[in-house]
């Protein structure tokens, strides 16, 4: 019966797994295709989004491989939207203005049903109304420094934020005061005992239990500043009440 239910669920998988790529490529990117065809900001807002997204979920920061992520969406900016919005196109056009005027033309091209190919082009307007065509290489470039500049400014301001969150919710000053049970106790000297066996002694002080440390002992409560000391380190009482009257 196991294996048949250990079957069952592995066919069912199979048939969610191919339902939901069904609706992604059949339904899902379609109409994001379509969206993007009449609305320049989908494509870079969309990056912008899955690039803020993987900078928080995996904080990522310079010196933890947000080089590579802004290096990797830069590219895909770079190859996706080429052609831009008239808010990024805005410094494109400011640099070709002492020259004429900027033009920005994409053409699709249906070669079958659900296959198309687009292709941006580039050219100047010239005051005198003579239309010079430019390479989509310049295209490139421009739109490849503009969003390693976009992504990194982003990533910046992400890590940073990102950073300044603590890892871990200091401890509730509530439970300072709460008293261990005999079986509680028990279990601490156990693992007392076992971690100076092993060697492996805990003499550190967490930095979120310090503040409480510092509060207790400002209140004249050193008792339990000593005791939260002590629940949080395998310092002997000697040493904890040392370590809470030299803080």
């Amino acid at each position: 019966m196991k294996v048949v239910m250990k079957n069952v669920k592995i066919l069912l998988f199979f048939f969610g797994f191919a339902a939901v790529m069904v609706l992604l490529f059949g339904w899902g990117l379609p109409v994001v295709f379509q969206l993007s065809l009449h609305n320049d900001y989908i494509r870079s807002l969309t990056l912008l989004v899955v690039f803020s997204m993987v900078v928080l979920v995996k904080r990522l920061n310079w010196s933890n491989y947000l080089v590579f992520a802004v290096a990797i969406f830069s590219f895909l900016g770079m190859m996706i939207d080429t052609a831009g919005n008239p808010v990024t196109n805005k410094p494109l056009e400011w640099i070709v203005s002492p020259i004429g005027q900027l033009q920005l033309d994409q053409d699709i091209n249906n070669y079958a049903p659900g296959q198309y190919v687009i292709s941006d082009n580039l050219s100047i307007l010239k005051p005198g109304g003579e239309m010079v065509t430019l390479s989509t290489v310049w295209l490139y470039l421009y739109r490849c420094a503009q969003y390693l500049v976009l992504y990194t400014i982003v990533g910046t301001l992400l890590a940073a934020i990102r950073g300044n969150k603590p890892e871990r919710w200091p401890v509730p000053a509530a439970k300072v005061d709460e008293v261990l049970t005999p079986e509680m106790e028990q279990r601490v000297a156990a693992e007392l005992k076992r971690r100076e066996a092993a060697g492996t002694t805990l003499k550190v002080v967490p930095e979120e239990v310090q503040e409480h440390v510092r509060q207790l002992k400002k209140d004249g409560q050193l008792i339990l500043a000593i005791k939260l000391v002590r629940q949080h380190t395998d310092l002997p009482l000697g040493e904890a009440k040392r370590y809470v009257e030299e803080m």
